[in-house]
């Protein structure tokens, strides 16, 4: 099976449009959107899986590049070996709550700035 990485359709798209979009090329074994977990709503990116190669060659031949519900959809091969090639791990940039606290006692005005004071003409007068 031929995994596809579909991204940039419409986010009020069914799977059942794509699903008809995509047999017309070859047989689907799987359709995949990614939903956010809070909302609910498509992310604008999914997987198909296809039954063999010459079929997912057809329907990136076809579909990439079309224009559907007026967003153009982008098809390519997806990335099997990701598993393989971990993501790159960056710095935490906030320190842990040992070094904040050694940081804050000894110098607690060099990472924030100080507070803007009101003047006393705002204040109400007694």
């Amino acid at each position: 099976m031929i995994k596809l990485f579909v991204v940039g359709y419409s986010l009020d798209i069914q799977e059942a449009e794509l699903i008809d979009i995509f047999s017309i090329h070859g047989t689907i074994h799987s359709v995949s959107l990614l939903t956010d977990r809070v909302t609910g709503r498509h992310k604008g990116f999914g997987f198909i899986e296809m039954e063999d190669q010459a079929d997912a060659d057809r329907a990136i031949a076809a579909i990439n590049g079309m224009v559907l519900k007026g967003r153009k959809i982008t098809v390519k091969l997806a990335d099997e070996d990701r598993a393989e090639k971990p993501r790159a791990v960056r710095e935490n940039r906030f320190q842990s709550q040992e070094l904040q606290g050694s940081a804050m006692s000894t110098e607690p005005f060099k990472t924030k700035r100080p507070r803007k004071l009101m003047s006393n003409t705002f204040r109400a007068e007694n």
